[in-house]
């Protein structure tokens, strides 16, 4: 089952105009997504109950399974299970000018780098866009905050 957020505004508007329904559709479900951050599509009050059944049928919105969080003063760092049951760590750094996020973009990493725990594996395989974007959305629900800057390892 396809995961929502591996798609696009751009992905949800073909899909719903391929399978004969409104292009608004998809701006609504968008919004839902990422601005009112709902965890499942029930909570899509705006949306008619058939193509919610129909959504559920054809996407999941399954989160990142969280292992374990280590915090500090300025950092907080995240190891996230996959759904394959690889792991990758995403790492919040709170400066002056805002909090930056480093997500992994892959599951391990040929680079070795001494500071980095991706680098003690070789490289298993690249994330797919919801797992990339779903690393972002669970810290900034985490710890309530906007996150203003991303960096990809």
């Amino acid at each position: 089952m396809n995961n929502i957020y591996n798609y696009s505004l751009k992905d949800l508007k073909d899909y719903f105009t391929n399978n004969n329904e409104k292009e608004f559709k998809a701006i609504q479900i968008y919004e839902w997504l990422y601005k009112k951050r709902v965890k499942s599509f029930k909570e899509m009050t705006n949306i008619k109950k058939d193509l919610i059944t129909k959504l559920e049928n054809e996407f999941t919105t399954k989160k990142l399974k969280l292992v374990t969080k280590l915090t500090d003063v300025d950092v907080c760092k995240y190891l996230f299970e996959l759904e394959d049951n690889n792991k990758i760590e995403a790492v919040l750094m709170k400066h002056d000018y805002g909090n930056s996020l480093c997500i992994s973009t892959q599951v391990g990493c040929n680079m070795s780098c001494a500071f980095c725990e991706s680098g003690r594996l070789k490289k298993v395989r690249n994330l797919d866009i919801y797992e990339m974007v779903l690393q972002i959305l669970q810290v900034e629900e985490d710890l309530n905050v906007r996150i203003s800057h991303i960096v990809l390892m």
